[in-house]
C-alpha cells in the first residue's frame, strides 16, 4: 500500500554498528548480530537516533500520502453505494437528496466530499510533494480536520433531519467517532512505541484508545449506557435454544466487543516496546473489524442471500479499513511533528519544505471546522412551534374550494401522476392531463373570486403548477402546502391542508406519492411550556376518507391536530349501553376474555360517572397526548424501561415506544379527563395484542404505576396478573393517580413532567 523509500527492513530503527563485540560466555544462547535492529531498549548515539527518527518520519509521511489516495477513493465512491436499503432495493443518495433538510444534505454528502479532499491531499507532482499541502505534519492536520468536519456534519444533520419528513439512515448516525478513534489510536500508538523518540506519545495514544472505548461503551445513548445493552445481549445469547442462533448472535456480540478487545491489547504495549515497527496489533487494529464484517458477507453468500444488502456491508467493511488506516497514519505523522524539533527532520520534509507551516494549517483547520459548525447549526434549526391564528367564520364558497374542488383536483392529479409513472390509470395520458388542468382552473377561479382569497389563490396556484413536476421532492411539496396554509392563516380562514409523502421503492427506483387532506379548523389552542410556545388545532375532516387516529402530531409541523369527528365517534361508541372493551379486542378468549371483563366493569363505572361529559374528557386527554408529542420532539431520551423491554429492536421502534410512553403518561395528568380513562383505553392493547407500540406502552404504564413486573419471560404478559394490577390502579383517586403518573414520568425520563399553560 506504500512506496518505501529504503530497502524493506521492517525491524530497522537505526543503522547496524560498524563492528560487534564477540558474544560472552554467559550461559545464554548467542544473540543474532546483524538483524537490522538493535534491542528495543538499547540506547543509540544521539546522531543515529535523530537519523532513525527522520527516516521513520519520512516513511510515515509517504505512507500517509499513499493512504490519502486509496482512502479518499473509497470515501468518494461511497456516494455510489445505496444510501439506504428498503425491501431489498437500494435507494441512492441522489434520489433522496431533495427530500432532506439543508443540514441533512450536507451530512449525506459529507463522506464523499471528504474523500475528494483526501484525494487532493494525496496528489503530488514532479516538483511538489503536494498540490496545496506539502509538509507532512500539515497534511496530517488536514486529514484529521476532514474527519472532524464529517462527524460534525453527521451529528448536526441527524438532529436536523429528525424534524423533517425523511430522517438520515442508521448507517450515518451510529456515533462513529469514538468507534473509529479506538482503532486509529491503537494502530498509531503501537507503531510509535517502537521508536525511542516517540514512545511517550505512543503510550499516550494507547491510553487515549482505552478512553475512547470507555466513551463508546459508557456514554449514554438515548437514555441508556450501551454496556447495559451489550450485557443483556450476552445473556440473551447464552439462553437461546438453538446453537445456530447462538453462533449468529455471538458473532454480532464479538463485533460489538471488538473495540474493547483492541483497546485492552493496545494497553499492554503502553510500557512495553514491540519487536517490530508494525506489530501484528497495528495490522489487526486496521483489518480485524472489517474482516469480521466480511465474515457476515461470506455467510450471506453461502446461504444464497447475496444481494444489495450484502454488497453494501462488504463495501462498508473496506471503507472502515480505509478510514482507520488514514486516521492512524495522520496521527503517527502529527505525533512525530509535535514531539520532534523540526530542525532534526530530514531536509525537504522538515523546515525547508514548502507549503503551510503546521501552526498555520492547524489554525486554518480549526477555523474551517468552526465555520462549518456555525453554518450547519443555522441551517439545522427546527422551525418554531406555535401559531397565532385568528379564525374567521367559514363560508360556503371556501367550503366548496377545500371540501369539493381541491379534493376533485387532487384525485385527477393522482390519476395523471400514476399514468405518467406507468400506473394503470383510466384513459390516455392527454385526457388525464386535461382533466387535471380543468379541475385546477375551476378551483382557482372560485378562490380568486373571494374578497380575502388573493394570497390563498396565489399559493394554491403555485402548488397546482409545481406539483405536476414528476421530479418534485417531498420537501418542496411540504413547503408548497405550508405556504398555502400560511396564506389561509394570514387571511383568517379556518382551513388546513395536511401534507403527506409516501416514499416507496419499485423496480424502477424510488417513487413518491404526494397527498393532501383538507380539514376545517374549529379551534386553535395556544400553550406555553416554560419559555416555549406550542399549539393544538381542533379540526374536522372535509372528506369522507376513513381515519383511525383521534389526533396526530408531526415534528415538522408547528402544531398538533385533534380530530373532533374521531373523538365524537370514540366517545359515542363507549357511551352506548352495553359497550365493552371486547370491541377493541376481537378474538379474545380464555384468560384474556376473563381479564377483559374487568376492563368492562371499569368502563361501565366511567360511563356512569362522566355521563354527557365523556366526549369532553376524551377530547382533553387526546389534546394533552398530542401536545406532549410536540413538546418532546424527536430527541426525547429513551426510557431505560423501553431499552430493557426492546433490547435488540431498531432505534426507530424503541424511539416510537418511548415517545408514546411519554405522551400516554402526560395524558393521565390532564385536568379535564380522569386518568382511569387512559388505563381503560390501553387495557385491551396490553392483554390481547402481541406487539406494537401501544401493547408495550400499556404494559410499561401498569408496571410503573403498580411497581411490579407483569411479564413472564422477556415480553409475554400474564393476563391475570395484568388484570389484577389494572383493578388496583383504576380504583385509586384521580389526584393520587395523576401524581403517580408524574412520578412515573420522572422515573422513566429523569426530569419532571412540564405542565402546559393555556394562553
Amino acid at each position: 500500500m506504500t512506496a518505501p523509500l529504503l530497502p524493506p527492513q521492517r525491524g530497522a530503527s537505526a543503522p547496524p554498528p560498524e563492528a560487534a563485540a564477540p558474544p560472552q560466555n554467559t550461559g545464554a544462547p548467542p544473540q543474532p548480530q546483524n538483524t537490522g535492529a538493535p534491542p528495543p531498549d538499547a540506547a543509540a548515539p544521539p546522531g543515529e537516533e535523530s537519523a532513525a527518527t527522520a527516516m521513520f518520519y519520512r516513511m510515515s509521511a509517504e505512507r500517509l500520502r499513499a493512504r490519502c489516495l486509496w482512502s479518499g477513493l473509497a470515501l468518494a465512491l461511497s456516494a455510489l453505494v445505496p444510501y439506504e436499503v428498503a425491501y431489498g432495493h437500494g435507494i441512492f443518495v441522489w434520489s433522496v437528496l431533495p427530500e432532506l433538510a439543508p443540514a441533512a444534505q450536507v451530512a449525506a454528502l459529507a463522506p464523499a466530499i471528504a474523500g475528494l479532499w483526501l484525494l487532493f491531499l494525496g496528489a503530488r507532482t514532479e516538483r511538489r510533494a503536494g498540490l496545496l499541502v506539502e509538509r507532512p505534519t500539515s497534511r496530517a492536520i488536514a486529514v484529521l480536520a476532514a474527519f472532524v468536519a464529517v462527524n460534525v456534519a453527521v451529528w448536526i444533520g441527524r438532529r436536523s433531519s429528525a424534524w423533517d419528513m425523511l430522517p438520515l439512515p442508521d448507517s450515518l448516525v451510529t456515533r462513529p467517532a469514538p468507534f473509529l478513534a479506538v482503532f486509529a489510536f491503537t494502530a498509531a500508538g503501537v507503531v510509535l512505541r517502537f521508536h525511542a523518540r516517540a514512545r511517550r506519545g505512543g503510550s499516550a495514544l494507547l491510553v487515549a484508545s482505552l478512553a475512547a472505548a470507555l466513551v463508546f461503551y459508557l456514554w449514554p445513548s438515548r437514555g441508556e449506557i450501551p454496556a447495559q445493552t451489550i450485557a443483556r445481549a450476552a445473556v440473551l445469547v447464552a439462553t437461546l435454544p438453538d446453537a445456530r442462533f447462538q453462533l449468529g448472535y455471538g458473532m454480532v456480540l464479538l463485533f460489538v466487543l471488538g473495540p474493547l478487545a483492541i483497546a485492552l491489547l493496545g494497553l499492554a504495549y503502553a510500557r512495553r516496546v514491540p519487536r517490530r515497527e508494525h506489530p501484528g496489533l497495528a495490522i489487526a487494529a486496521v483489518w480485524a473489524m472489517p474482516g469480521l464484517m466480511l465474515l457476515f458477507v461470506y455467510r450471506a453468500f453461502l446461504s444464497g442471500g447475496w444481494g444489495v444488502e450484502a454488497g453494501t456491508v462488504a463495501f462498508f467493511a473496506l471503507l472502515l479499513a480505509a478510514v482507520v488506516a488514514a486516521l492512524a497514519s495522520a496521527i503517527e505523522v502529527l505525533a512525530l511533528g509535535v514531539m520532534v524539533p523540526e530542525a532534526e527532520l530530514e531536509p525537504g520534509i522538515g523546515a525547508s519544505a514548502g507549503g503551510a507551516r503546521p501552526i498555520v494549517a492547524a489554525g486554518a483547520a480549526a477555523a474551517s471546522v468552526a465555520a462549518l459548525l456555525g453554518a450547519l447549526l443555522v441551517l439545522g434549526r427546527p422551525a418554531p412551534k406555535g401559531v397565532d391564528w385568528r379564525l374567521g367564520a367559514p363560508t360556503a364558497e371556501w367550503d366548496r374550494v377545500y371540501g369539493e374542488l381541491l379534493p376533485s383536483w387532487e384525485r385527477a392529479r393522482i390519476a395523471r401522476d400514476a399514468h405518467a409513472r406507468g400506473g394503470r390509470a383510466q384513459g390516455t395520458g392527454a385526457e388525464a392531463q386535461v382533466l387535471t388542468r380543468a379541475r385546477s382552473r375551476e378551483m382557482l377561479a372560485v378562490a380568486r373570486a373571494q374578497p380575502d382569497g388573493k394570497d390563498v389563490a396565489a399559493a394554491l396556484a403555485t402548488l397546482a403548477a409545481q406539483v405536476d413536476d414528476l421530479e418534485l421532492s417531498g420537501r418542496a411539496f411540504g413547503r408548497l402546502v405550508a405556504e398555502a396554509n400560511d396564506a389561509a392563516r394570514r387571511a383568517g380562514l379556518g382551513y388546513y391542508l395536511d401534507a403527506a409523502v409516501n416514499l416507496g421503492v419499485t423496480a424502477d427506483g424510488a417513487t413518491r406519492r404526494f397527498y393532501t387532506t383538507p380539514y376545517r379548523v374549529k379551534e386553535v389552542h395556544a400553550y406555553r411550556v416554560g419559555g416555549d410556545r406550542f399549539a393544538t388545532l381542533l379540526v374536522e375532516p372535509m372528506t369522507d376518507e376513513r381515519r383511525v387516529h383521534l389526533g396526530f402530531s408531526r415534528d415538522q409541523d408547528p402544531f398538533a391536530l385533534v380530530l373532533g369527528s374521531e373523538v365524537r365517534s370514540y366517545a359515542e361508541r363507549f357511551d352506548q349501553e352495553g359497550a365493552t372493551c371486547h370491541a377493541a379486542a376481537d378474538g379474545a378468549d380464555g384468560a384474556r376474555a376473563g381479564a377483559l371483563a374487568r376492563c368492562d366493569a371499569a368502563l361501565a363505572k366511567l360511563r356512569e360517572r362522566l355521563g354527557s361529559t365523556l366526549e369532553r374528557a376524551v377530547l382533553a386527554g387526546t389534546e394533552r397526548h398530542e401536545l406532549q408529542h410536540q413538546i418532546d420532539g424527536p430527541h426525547l431520551p429513551l426510557s431505560p424501561a423501553v431499552t430493557e423491554l426492546l433490547a435488540g429492536f431498531s432505534d426507530e421502534a424503541q424511539g416510537r415506544v418511548s415517545r408514546e410512553l411519554s405522551a400516554y403518561i402526560a395524558e393521565m395528568t390532564a385536568g379535564d379527563a380522569p386518568p382511569q380513562l387512559t388505563l381503560v383505553h390501553l387495557f385491551p392493547f396490553g392483554v390481547v395484542a402481541r406487539g406494537g407500540a401501544e401493547h408495550r406502552v400499556a404494559t410499561l404504564v401498569l408496571e410503573t404505576l403498580s411497581g411490579r413486573k407483569l411479564r413472564f419471560g422477556a415480553r409475554q404478559v400474564d393476563p391475570e396478573t395484568y388484570a389484577q394490577a389494572f383493578d388496583e390502579q383504576v380504583r385509586r383517586g384521580d389526584d393520587e393517580l395523576r401524581e403517580a403518573a408524574r412520578r412515573g414520568y420522572r422515573e422513566h425520563f429523569g426530569v419532571d413532567l412540564q405542565e402546559p399553560v393555556r394562553e
